[in-house]
């Protein structure tokens, strides 16, 4: 089968306007979120990396431009941490991030007018914002000039072109809004996102579970509604759902190799776990036999797929331990929280032993009496990964309520923690998937996921210590020592996150040894810098096509 090379590009953003449009599967919630998308009012669509925001945000933004009632303004914040060094070195970092806010809203606006034809002088020129923009995102600073860009100023502007089109409404789709980990950065977007909504402003924003912090005037229910984008693996047309992405990827003529044994594409179905990128990089994997992907195969193979699922399996684990460097508060939670994740598997492993096919757990189930607030935390970071799936409480009468967390489908398969034998057919993975009992879950406690260990020490909080005299800090949001008053300042997690060795993105460890024995990469700055992809393309093997797919995981890395 000879696969386009464009078929696996897996973010919406990436893609030309023809293929967006050919290529889109249809969420199965999809008129439900793209009505809320587009009529008023602040909404927050909420769901792992790789779930489709991003798609339903550009979605909702071609259905505007071609309506008379609202006009859209598409603005992706991806760029937002390479502002987070300001926060550590100064106090210029709430001002620097704010005007990079807007001018990147004004760009989307200037955007959006092209679309439709429209021109008009606004209050910063279309010139100034792409030249400022620029500047910023390469760290200068100080280009930023006397530039003063405010929300009022912002609204009149919108006003004005709402007059001028004859539309009602301006809504703001905000994607990758609270993709930045600094928590200062997302606390001023937040009081942004607040400020900016009006009867003729709907501010839409992509925000990840977990990990997002709101400012404290922010309250989500009141300020906005969440809604969570998710496709879980075990709703009705699921399956439906991700055949649909490759039905509308493949050209006709190559979908029915792929059905030669639809057996295993539904088990890839499921071992993805409602993330169609990860669906789309298992096939990927399957479906190239060579590195720069050059030939196809025909068909999918049993072994070859389970040897996928066990990749992509370890690949989430990358994303998973990356948050050491991200979010270096929470880095005891990242370092301890892999082996709790396989106590978690295991307990669940051996509840399974003996049960029949459709009576196997996926799940595990806490007291809430027992959701310590690290807990919360630990699961948010593992939902931001895409390691698991919070299901809400459940009431089991005098037993209490318990909280219900689906491990993702591919830890249990690699770890063999399903039917509890050696060798498994695929056919029985899916039906266990397809007809599992919700009502089957594994019940532990936090000491039996901790291995005995109290919750609290093992989840401590990564606080340096005060710069000037050593004392420890006493909470994180602490901004001044309890001992010397100094201020206190943290390090760069932008500038910690390029200079990480490239081992930490996921690649093949044979892939890296080659990158770094055939060029001069070794840091994830180095990938960055490296324009139009020179020492890349120096690596055997390395093509174009992963020239281009290796640059795009440097750049999520740091975004």
């Amino acid at each position: 089968m000879a696969v386009r090379p464009e078929t696996f590009i897996e973010q919406a953003e990436y893609l030309d306007g023809q293929s967006f449009k050919d290529w889109g599967a249809d969420h199965p919630d999809e008129k439900a979120i793209l009505r809320k998308l587009t009529q008023g009012g602040a909404k927050l669509i909420t769901g792992p990396r790789g779930c489709g925001k991003t798609t339903l945000m550009l979605k909702a933004y071609n259905q505007m431009l071609q309506s008379d009632v609202a006009m859209p303004v598409y603005v992706n914040f991806k760029r937002s941490l390479v502002i987070e060094p300001l926060y550590a070195e100064g106090d210029q970092g709430t001002y620097v991030f704010n005007q990079w806010i807007l001018l990147r809203v004004y760009q989307g606006l200037y955007q959006s007018l092209e679309s439709l034809g429209v021109s008009e002088k606004l209050s910063v020129s279309r010139r100034e914002t792409i030249d400022k923009v620029s500047a910023l995102e390469m760290s200068n600073f100080s280009e930023l000039g006397r530039l003063d860009l405010s929300v009022h100023r912002l609204e009149i502007d919108i006003l004005r072109l709402l007059e001028r089109t004859g539309r009602q409404r301006c809504v703001l789709l905000l994607d990758d809004a609270a993709h930045a980990f600094s928590a200062d950065q997302q606390r001023d977007f937040f009081d942004f996102f607040r400020q900016v909504k009006t009867r003729e402003v709907s501010p839409k924003a992509a925000i990840y579970p977990g990990v997002t912090t709101y400012s404290s005037s922010f309250h989500v229910g009141h300020d906005a509604e969440e809604i969570d984008v998710w496709v879980k693996p075990d709703r009705q047309g699921y399956r439906e759902f991700m055949r649909r992405v490759v039905e509308t990827r493949f050209p006709p003529a190559d979908v029915p190799s792929l059905y030669v044994d639809d057996t295993l594409l539904d088990f890839i179905c499921y071992a993805a776990f409602g993330i169609p990128r990860a669906f789309l990089g298992i096939l990927q994997t399957l479906i190239y036999s060579s590195d720069d992907g050059s030939d196809g195969v025909s068909g999918l193979k049993r072994r070859e797929s389970l040897l996928a699922v066990k990749a992509h399996y370890q690949n989430t684990l990358k994303l998973f331990r990356s948050l050491s460097g991200k979010v270096p508060t929470y880095r005891n939670f990242i370092e301890h929280g892999e082996s709790v994740l396989v106590d978690a598997v295991d307990l669940i492993k051996a509840y399974n032993r003996e049960k029949p096919v459709r009576k196997q757990s996926v799940s595990i189930a806490i007291n809430s009496s027992d959701m310590s607030p690290e807990l919360v935390r630990f699961f948010g970071l593992l939902q931001y990964a895409g390691l698991c799936i919070s299901k809400g409480a459940v009431s089991r009468g005098e037993k209490g309520r318990f909280e219900i967390f689906v491990i993702h489908y591919s830890a249990l398969i690699s770890a063999n923690a399903l039917l509890g034998r050696k060798s498994v057919n695929m056919s029985d993975y899916v039906d266990a998937f397809l007809h599992r009992d919700a009502h089957e879950f594994t019940r532990v406690s936090p000491s039996s996921l901790t291995g005995g260990q109290d919750v609290a020490t093992l989840f401590e909080l990564s606080l340096p210590p005060c710069a000037v005299c050593g004392e420890p800090r006493r909470n994180k949001d602490a901004r001044f020592c309890s001992s010397c008053g100094s201020k206190l300042t943290l390090s760069s997690t932008y500038k910690q996150l390029i200079t990480t060795d490239i081992s930490e993105l996921p690649l093949t460890t044979t892939r890296v040894a080659k990158i770094k024995k055939q060029s001069s990469i070794r840091k994830i700055k180095d990938i960055l810098l490296d324009k139009e992809h020179k020492e890349l393309r120096r690596v055997d093997r390395v093509g174009p096509i992963w020239a281009e797919r290796i640059v795009r995981l440097a750049e999520e890395f740091v975004e």
